[in-house]
């Protein structure tokens, strides 16, 4: 299930996964970032709140699949991006991915914070352009 955890006037989204990913979710990321595009940002900063890696096991497949072929085709409007979660295994993936999707989109900027840093996630991504 995907929640909204903060509401920003820019162009920045805060959401939290808990426990499921479903077609509804995927559907509803894709609206709220389209919602940002069409109020003129160039950019999206996005937030993503997991508690761990227990989501995957309760993951819709096909939701999965569709979420990640529309974020592939929207990659080049992602800015900052913040990643929250408790798990070593999440921070080295985030490392990873900033290094190399940097390569391909210079203005994204991925960065991992432990769950008690939740604040300064919001704060990272709230920053407009």
């Amino acid at each position: 299930m995907l929640n909204q955890i903060k509401t920003f006037q820019g162009n920045a989204l805060a959401l939290e996964l808990t426990e499921t990913f479903t077609e509804a979710d995927a559907q509803l990321i894709k609206q709220l970032f389209e919602e940002k595009l069409n109020a003129g940002y160039e950019h999206v900063n996005i937030l993503i709140k997991v508690k761990d890696m227990s989501v995957m096991r309760h993951m819709d497949l096909k939701a999965f699949l569709e979420g990640e072929l529309w974020g592939f085709r929207h990659f080049r409007k992602i800015g900052r991006c913040a990643v929250v979660a408790h798990s070593d295994f999440i921070r080295s993936v985030v490392k990873i991915e900033n290094k190399v999707l940097h390569l391909a989109n210079p203005a994204l900027e991925e960065k991992y914070f432990d769950t008690e840093e939740l604040d300064e996630a919001l704060k990272f991504i709230s920053a407009e352009e």
